[in-house]
């Protein structure tokens, strides 16, 4: 049983064609949206004058697919004139009547189109699946191959790489580079990636190699952009961290990013517990006392377990794991020794206050008592603190500078990009998905405005 109502029905390509005559119809399952081109104001569209004389040819009619969220599929029917006219020079100059909002070529609405790259960018669908989405949810039919193709046609209506950059600065000024490296799927080189304080992915190039050689004219060109770098935050990177003082100079605070710090300790101390792991499975092995053999079986599962709470701070910790860690130190001192080492890191930057507490803090560390059987692992953690110890404490010493970078978040942003399209195959690919991401996130590009004039009015 089906009931009739009358109900209006508007959208983006109906808006935008005052001047045309449109009607809808229902057949066969479809609501046909006629839009009638015939008599619209020509001169005004093509900024002719009025005593100007057109000629037309012939007329012609196709289909256009738009988005639908009712029960049935809507399609566009579109009648258009050919024609020309003589131009001042005694020229034929050709035209075609058209309605805005629609896309020739491809017979589908503008609207659609961005909708599905956005589908595809900022939900992280791949291809397959937002061609799936789009008949099932929407009555649109549109191949793996048009999508790809879109992501182009998109990219090419918002401005540049260089463009962005400088929209985000003139909306929010970036004064901090969060700086990091991705190694793309199915490639070999590495991708540049550079992020602001404000959590905005600014940049991305591939490089051959991470060295101040590649790194060192990617950070020139956001300076020749304008951009007045206060701080980064990068890892342990010596290329990064000469390229910055060789193009920014001493005034640019660089601090050592604090997950790359614990990750760097941690990995050595680490393979100091695997190693002690299986000195200690070893041993039951070689005893022949049964209780002592038990023991140290035992010992060796539970370490093995809980290798991950080995090293999980007490804050971050149930009342279970708390439990089941002071086990583990009354059977094993040694891990005791590992858990008050690892403190005394964590006591260096997220207890003291200023740098005199930290430097105070690593001569603690530099007295506590390391494992006298195996202590190199233990050692190479305090060489490698000494040694980088000014830039990881830069936060301490500068009120402006914060202890952590941005840079992982945005790895899991690329990351996510590139999941479901099997790697980004080249460089435009990369920055057409980047270009969109930040017109999307960052500058109020949506589905229902074209992107150059919601750009323009977003930045002011």
């Amino acid at each position: 049983m089906s009931i009739k109502i009358k109900v209006p029905i508007s959208t983006e390509v109906i808006e935008s064609n005052p001047d045309c005559e449109i009607s809808g119809n229902y057949e066969n399952g479809v609501l046909v949206l006629t839009i009638d081109t015939r008599n619209q104001n020509i001169h005004q569209r093509l900024n002719l004058g009025t005593k100007v004389r057109l000629h037309f040819v012939k007329e012609k009619s196709f289909e256009v697919q738009e988005l639908s969220s009712l029960q049935w599929p809507i399609m566009y029917r579109v009648l258009t004139r050919e024609g020309y006219y003589i131009d001042d020079n005694g020229n034929r100059k050709y035209f075609v009547t058209k309605a805005t909002g629609i896309d020739t070529n491809r017979h589908v609405s503008q609207t659609l189109m961005r909708a599905s790259v956005l589908l595809l960018v900022i939900a992280g669908m791949g291809y397959r699946q937002v061609s799936w989405l789009l008949q099932i949810l929407f009555h649109v039919e549109v191949s793996k191959s048009s999508l790809q193709r879109w992501v182009g046609e998109v990219a090419s209506q918002l401005p540049s790489g260089d463009q962005i950059i400088e929209l985000l600065n003139k909306k929010q000024e970036i004064t901090e580079g969060h700086l990091d490296e991705i190694f793309p799927r199915g490639m070999n080189h590495c991708v540049l990636v550079l992020k602001d304080e404000h959590g905005r992915i600014l940049s991305t190039k591939s490089v051959e190699n991470r060295d101040e050689d590649n790194v060192k004219p990617f950070l020139q060109h956001m300076k020749d952009l304008g951009i007045d770098f206060k701080a980064f935050y990068i890892d342990g990177c010596k290329a990064y961290f000469n390229s910055i003082r060789s193009v920014f100079g001493e005034k640019v605070s660089i601090q050592y990013d604090y997950f790359h710090i614990i990750q760097n300790c941690w990995r050595h101390l680490w393979k100091w517990s695997v190693s002690h792991r299986r000195d200690i499975k070893l041993r039951s092995e070689k005893v022949s006392t049964p209780q002592y053999k038990a023991k140290l079986t035992k010992l060796a599962t539970s370490l093995w377990e809980n290798r991950y709470l080995l090293f999980k701070s007490e804050k971050r910790m149930s009342d279970k794991e708390q439990e089941k860690l002071t086990e583990i130190v009354e059977v094993d001192n040694k891990i005791g020794i590992l858990r008050s080492f690892l403190g005394g890191i964590w006591n260096i930057f997220e207890n003291s206050k200023d740098y005199e507490e930290a430097v105070d803090a690593l001569s603690k560390l530099k007295q506590k008592e390391i494992d006298s059987k195996n202590p190199e692992r233990f050692e190479k953690v305090i060489n490698f603190l000494s040694d980088n110890f000014e830039w990881m404490t830069a936060f301490l010493r500068n009120k402006d500078v914060k202890r952590n970078s941005l840079a992982e978040t945005t790895m899991r942003v690329l990351r996510r990009l590139e999941i479901n399209h099997d790697g980004f195959r080249s460089e435009d690919g990369r920055e057409n998905f980047l270009r969109i991401y930040q017109a999307i996130k960052y500058l109020g590009w949506n589905v229902y405005d074209p992107p150059a004039e919601s750009l323009q009015s977003h930045v002011g």
